[in-house]
């Protein structure tokens, strides 16, 4: 959704530029093949003339837009451009995530039009992307707080064999987020195949909550 969003923009108006910045060098080299998909299969009337092409920048020359990517394992990057569209991904597994963020914002202007979105996987309650989270969620800074549980993927869902029951554990779930059989099987499946609902819950939480205050398998204490 996000590249699709800022290609759009980088290519509908004149004097824009949007970066990626990523955990991983696979990670920022998947985020930009979503983005050179769009351009490749862009029908002709809407589709902008090419500048500059390689594996980190594109460049729409006629309207001088174009796409940067990045990847954060070296400090400085992304500070010496002016951004209109930011995209941080993974954040929460950035190394010196507080140097990143303070330098990449300092290139993006704070006007209208300008976006900045940040997107991670939890990695606890700790660190600038659970700083970051809890702050918009209070409203105590300028950005939106957005969660997406695991069950609105529509294709997350398994049809149960027959004379499948659920535990108790899955029933008091089910009724507690609306989830049918084929999404509780689903659940399950995906349980057994990460090897323990702690990592589940992780990496498919069903409300932010769950997702920064995981409960670890070896803890003393638990809820």
């Amino acid at each position: 959704y996000v590249e699709a969003r800022f290609y759009w923009q980088v290519t509908h108006h004149p004097g824009m530029r949007a970066f990626i910045l990523t955990h991983l060098e696979e990670a920022t080299r998947n985020l930009y093949q979503i983005m050179r998909r769009f351009h490749a299969l862009c029908p002709p009337p809407v589709k902008p003339h090419t500048g500059t092409t390689n594996s980190k920048e594109l460049v729409f020359d006629k309207l001088d837009s174009g796409y940067l990517v990045g990847t954060a394992k070296s400090s400085g990057v992304g500070r010496s451009n002016t951004l209109q569209y930011f995209h941080g991904s993974e954040v929460a597994y950035w190394a010196e995530a507080e140097e990143h963020i303070s330098g990449i914002l300092q290139a993006v202007p704070d006007a209208a039009g300008t976006e900045v979105i940040l997107e991670s996987t939890s990695a606890g309650a700790e660190g600038l992307f659970y700083k970051l989270c809890e702050e918009a969620r209070r409203e105590h800074s300028d950005y939106q707080f957005i969660f997406t549980p695991w069950f609105w993927q529509q294709e997350y869902r398994k049809t149960p064999p027959a004379g499948f029951e659920m535990t108790a554990e899955e029933k008091d779930y089910q009724k507690k987020f609306g989830l049918d059989a084929a999404q509780i099987y689903w659940r399950r499946r995906k349980i057994a195949e990460i090897g323990n609902a702690w990592i589940f819950r992780r990496e498919y939480p069903s409300s932010a909550d769950e997702a920064f205050h995981t409960d670890h398998p070896d803890a003393l204490w638990t809820r």
